[in-house]
């Protein structure tokens, strides 16, 4: 792997100071080629391919130092579990807990276990392993969604007491050391007094493969990083280093919008609770699959029959809507009546959009003297200024998400000023007319993200691209959560 700040390791046999030369070598070579885009023309992405197989995407959650240092092992506060048989050793789900497979009593209020999926959403995963337990999937918690296309392990807590029903006393639950079901395991690693919560959360630790990349690429992937390193000091700690990217909300963010005709917040703040409503559950979008492809494909074409819609809609939480409207309900009681958590997806889309345009326009302003790395996306253009360029202040620099309440002020409030006149908005609008939720909530982030202790492998043979001259990378960072791994991918020039 190749590692910045402290040097680029190329490969097994080159020294440091021989692959430093090399990059640097590599970004003069590419300057003199892309003088333009450094004053801020437009640079179509990169070829790259991405999650060809799930282990091409991994993600680790990693706790911070305060959670895991407050886990204990047992009731007499030894040392926490930290170590533990492999993950390929784990029972079956269909061993009771508390059986012979090693389920033992313990007196701390949450159990906490490592869980690892593979191809699965992080609620579905849940599901699975509350009902290994015998538990309520709605005791389980955990602080963040993992991707689904992808093999990611977090942390997640159980309640070691129940209240059986019938029963007033809390009784104490044996907790198996280890659970596992068909593309998950689980792991006991201690227990805690506290339910696990975002806030527990240190950062994420991504390793993805790259496939599919010219030489070309590679080259201009090098530049890039370049470009972009920096070698920050934190307090106590030194240089760290990384790659300083501006801290645009990811495509994931904006799965309510992947139909591409538009978002659906927008609508609501206009009152338009119908055309909300057909942006959600009635505009097909060409990644749905399963259910939802079956739903929103019918919704399409029989739109304004509910009585045979409702009637024939494959039954998921969205068919409440309609089924409203079957029964004489207006648009926005049909609105109000999808999941809140659906409900509060679509308005945080509209909020990281304006926010994503806000940074867009900041991350030109400070470009502006050393320049800019541009990047094309489906949800609007991604700039990123060059890191030397980007002073200690306003690496600093944060911005609310926007809401009805927020006071545009600088270094940002032009910036998002704009962003609400391109959409012919303004702040005062930002709320949902005649529902008391959801609503717009102010939420400051930071403009700037370090993707720290960065390593990015030489190049090598592309071992499912058969027949072919393509390259494959291995790329490893980490984030604080809430940020994105696919738009370091983009800085990279994805």
């Amino acid at each position: 792997m190749r590692t910045i700040c402290t040097g680029f390791r190329m490969g097994n046999v080159r020294s440091v100071a021989g692959g430093r030369a090399r990059i640097g070598a590599a970004m003069r070579r590419s300057a003199r080629v892309t003088d333009s885009e450094m004053r801020g023309a437009p640079l179509s992405s990169l070829s790259m391919t991405i999650r060809r197989v799930p282990e091409d995407f991994m993600v680790e959650e990693r706790l911070s130092a305060s959670f895991r240092s407050a886990l204990r092992a047992s009731a007499t506060g030894v040392a926490a579990i930290t170590s533990g048989p492999p993950l390929s050793r784990l029972p079956s789900a269909s061993t009771p807990p508390g059986g012979e497979a090693g389920g033992r009593r313990e007196r701390g209020s949450f159990a906490v276990y490592a869980l690892t999926k593979t191809s699965m959403t992080t609620p579905e995963t849940i599901q699975w392993f509350a009902r290994a337990l015998g538990r309520n999937p709605g005791v389980i918690g955990y602080g963040g969604l993992k991707d689904k296309h992808a093999r990611t392990t977090q942390h997640i807590t159980v309640p070691v007491h129940s209240t059986q029903r019938g029963s007033s006393a809390a009784e104490s639950i044996a907790m198996p050391p280890e659970v596992s079901g068909k593309g998950w395991s689980a792991r006991l690693i201690g227990y805690s007094q506290a339910e696990i919560a975002a806030e527990a959360i240190e950062c994420n630790r991504f390793t993805i493969v790259v496939r599919d990349l010219a030489r070309e690429t590679c080259r201009e992937m090098d530049r890039r990083a370049t470009l972009l390193e920096t070698c920050d000091h934190e307090r106590g700690h030194g240089p760290k280093p990384g790659l300083l990217v501006v801290n645009y909300f990811g495509d994931q963010r904006f799965g309510s919008a992947r139909h591409g005709a538009g978002f659906i917040a927008r609508r609501l703040i206009e009152g338009d609770f119908e055309g909300a409503l057909r942006l959600a559950i009635g505009t097909p979008a060409r990644k749905d699959s399963g259910k939802t492809r079956q739903f929103t494909r019918m919704a399409a074409a029989q739109w304004g029959d509910w009585s045979r819609l409702a009637a024939e809609l494959p039954r998921i939480p969205e068919r409440r809507a309609i089924e409203v409207l079957a029964s004489g309900g207006s648009a926005r009681e049909a609105f109000a009546a999808l999941p809140y958590f659906l409900q509060s997806m679509y308005v945080e889309a509209y909020q990281s959009h304006l926010w994503n345009a806000a940074a867009r326009t900041l991350a030109e302003t400070l470009g502006a003297m050393r320049g800019v790395l541009r990047s094309d996306d489906a949800y609007g253009e991604m700039v990123f200024p060059i890191a030397e360029g980007v002073g200690v202040r306003e690496r600093e620099i944060e911005m609310p998400l926007p809401a009805r309440g927020t006071r545009l002020q600088e270094p940002w409030g032009e910036a998002m000023a704009r962003a609400l006149r391109d959409e012919g908005v303004e702040v005062s609008q930002l709320r949902v007319p005649g529902l008391r939720r959801p609503f717009f909530g102010e939420a400051m982030r930071r403009l700037f993200v370090r993707a720290a202790e960065f390593e990015m492998s030489d190049p090598e043979a592309d071992e499912l691209s058969a027949g072919s001259r393509r390259l494959r990378r291995t790329i490893a960072f980490e984030l604080p959560r809430g940020a994105y791994a696919t738009v370091v991918l983009r800085a990279l020039g994805q």
